[in-house]
């Protein structure tokens, strides 16, 4: 068994598992507890006690085991889950992803915080002092509680149950204490001779006979955790209805045998939609899209070749090919593309946690978490979405007294919003503070000498001061703002994407952070032009339209049906020699509302560019955001259009 691979699903699984445990948290927070919410913290902190100790990983099986003995009295009800306990869980949370942190360094025997462990274990010791705690089915009285059902519980757990971190003690100790306990006999008909005994292996089993005063279904969740490695049967001894008797008697062999008597269809499909999806490892996701990206070079040499001309079957032969080739590149490329919702989830918490820091009201509203976009992007949009968002609590919205004196809600709302548009991704970041002050923000810039005080700026152009790098208009340092670093990073991170961001703002009425990003890094649809010797290639779904071109030089704004475009020659913005009698035409480029003209020679047409990156020579000029190879081998930049559309206007 290769045991890193092994490690690293267990990684995965962990933190998809502290994310479910958060956000079950704060839905409780904010919508009351409810048994799923609660079974599914439950659920959490068994499963990592269970998964980290096959892999002897200790301090994540303490932790999480003193964790689990507050859950259970949760779950009893003994225990009332309260703000204070919600604090509690999640800073439990925040601590074993640190520890799954160190277990992915390999310093799995260092604990990251020992002072923070110790303050945590000491709070949910003192949690744990004033409820009962479990007891062992011996010690229950043989005299206790009067009435109620006579149960026969048999638990014939599977041989790969401790495998998967369950062991089936807790849940009979868990049944013991819902009543009387009348029996309790071990089944060691399946136990091996000692010889041939594996100890990681379970070959026990129990059957329990219980007086309690429970619904089947209160059973039955009891034993959910546990019903997908264990044969389960429950009867009814002693019930004086006899269909209900009977009922009992013929089913729960199996949890999946117990569902296909309920509706076999359904099981069924069940299975099939389980078996659709598998785990792969991103790296070779990478590889199978570094392969394709060489089979649509090799498909554009192709087409290029000489022979496809004097050969006519060759070429019908070679776009059939071709189409077959942009079919395993959607496709390819569709396998990365992953919801941006994985990027939304965090930011619940962190509006929670910056509320209490701030002393402010806030509601966050998500929308559009199903939108698709690159896995490679979205785990770069994380550090860049949250300047914005912490920027718009810190700065954009009010405090509760500000609000209430302005006539606003106590409470201000932050959104989240993402949608596709014109073969791109927008993300929107509102929120209904206080809107941009543009004279303050002036009046900074003046003072730091980014903007000479006689200057006469746009709206637009004052919002892009605060891109600047080291400027802040915070009074005061704090934890969240007021260092001048923040929202310089926000627009290198987003350029490096290769989108654009927008600003819309309104005095007392709130603030819109508007980001355009492409679908994908990779590979794209692009258009070819050509300058003097040069070739470039443009983005396919930021062309508007091509047209032809004989304005006067020294101009920079033509009119395009009365319109006024602010334009740029490539010849002259990057050095490149030209006859100066060669005609010109121009490409009408559109990036988020702002558009501009672009001037070439010559159009070449729709090309597939697999996008590679510049070298450390040439990351830093402005213009280019990447290369790619064309047909015959030669070498085309890409444009970086958003940088052309703003210097252009």
């Amino acid at each position: 068994m290769d045991m890193q691979a092994v490690r690293s699903v267990l990684l995965d699984e962990a933190r998809e598992l502290l994310a479910e445990m958060e956000q079950a948290l704060l839905a409780i927070e904010s919508q009351g507890a409810d048994s799923e919410r609660i079974n599914a913290i439950f659920r959490a902190a068994h499963t990592l006690k269970g998964s980290s100790g096959m892999f002897n990983l200790q301090l994540v099986v303490d932790f999480t085991h003193l964790m689990e003995n507050l859950l259970v009295q949760v779950r009893t009800g003994e225990q009332p889950i309260d703000a204070s306990l919600v604090s509690l869980l999640l800073n439990c949370g925040d601590y074993l992803s640190r520890l799954f942190d160190n277990v992915a360094e390999g310093r799995e025997d260092e604990d990251p915080d020992p002072v923070t462990r110790a303050r945590l274990c000491a709070e949910l010791g003192s949690f744990l002092e004033g409820v009962a705690l479990y007891v062992a089915p011996e010690a229950i009285p043989a005299a206790g509680i009067s009435g109620g059902t006579h149960w026969r519980i048999t638990l014939r757990p599977q041989a790969q149950v401790f495998a998967h971190g369950l062991d089936p003690i807790p849940f009979v100790q868990y049944l013991a204490d819902m009543g009387e306990v009348l029996a309790l006999e071990v089944l060691q008909d399946d136990l091996p001779p000692l010889t041939e005994l594996n100890s990681e292996s379970c070959h026990l089993g129990f059957v329990l006979e219980l007086m309690a005063d429970v619904e089947r279904s209160a059973i039955e969740q009891a034993l959910e955790f546990i019903e997908q490695d264990c044969d389960i049967q429950i009867e009814v001894l002693d019930e004086l209805d006899s269909t209900l008797i009977e009922e009992d008697h013929l089913a729960i062999v199996d949890v999946s045998q117990r569902s296909s008597l309920l509706d076999a269809a359904e099981v069924n499909r069940s299975r099939a939609s389980e078996q659709v999806f598998i785990k792969v490892d991103a790296r070779k996701l990478d590889e199978l899209i570094n392969a394709v990206g060489e089979l649509v070079i090799r498909n554009s040499a192709c087409n290029s070749h000489p022979a496809i001309r004097q050969d006519a079957d060759l070429g019908e032969l070679l776009e059939d090919v071709g189409h077959l080739v942009e079919q395993i590149r959607d496709r390819a490329l569709n396998l990365r593309m992953v919801p941006i919702g994985d990027v939304f989830q965090r930011f619940p918490r962190v509006v929670r946690d910056v509320c209490r820091e701030l002393g402010k009201r806030i509601e966050l509203k998500v929308s559009g978490a199903d939108t698709e976009l690159d896995k490679s992007m979205v785990e770069k949009l994380t550090d860049p979405l949250l300047h914005v968002v912490r920027n718009a609590m810190d700065h954009g919205i009010e405090s509760i007294e500000e609000r209430l004196a302005a006539g606003k809600p106590e409470q201000g709302t932050l959104s989240l919003n993402a949608y596709h548009q014109s073969g791109s991704v927008v993300i929107e970041i509102s929120d209904d503070g206080r809107g941009l002050d543009t004279d303050r923000i002036l009046r900074k810039a003046i003072e730091r000498g980014l903007v000479e005080p006689t200057a006469q700026l746009a709206e637009r152009d004052v919002f892009n001061l605060i891109f600047a790098p080291g400027f802040s208009t915070a009074d005061k340092v704090t934890d969240l703002s007021g260092r001048g670093v923040g929202m310089d990073v926000v627009r290198q991170n987003i350029e490096q994407l290769r989108g654009t961001v927008d600003i819309q703002s309104a005095r007392g009425k709130g603030s819109t952070f508007r980001i355009h990003l492409p679908l994908t890094l990779a590979i794209i649809d692009g258009f070819q032009v050509a300058v003097g010797d040069a070739d470039f290639v443009l983005p396919l779904d930021l062309v508007v339209e091509c047209l032809e071109f004989s304005e006067q030089r020294g101009n920079d704004v033509f009119s395009l049906r009365g319109q006024p475009l602010p334009y740029l020659r490539l010849a002259e913005r990057f050095g490149i020699p030209r006859e100066q009698s060669a005609r010109e035409c121009l490409v009408v480029v559109q990036c988020g509302d702002q558009r501009a003209g672009i001037v070439v020679d010559r159009f070449v047409g729709e090309i597939q560019a697999v996008i590679k990156p510049l070298g450390d020579l040439l990351s830093g000029m402005r213009g280019f955001s990447g290369s790619t190879i064309l047909g015959d081998g030669s070498v085309a930049l890409l444009l970086d259009i958003p940088a052309l559309v703003s210097s252009a206007n």
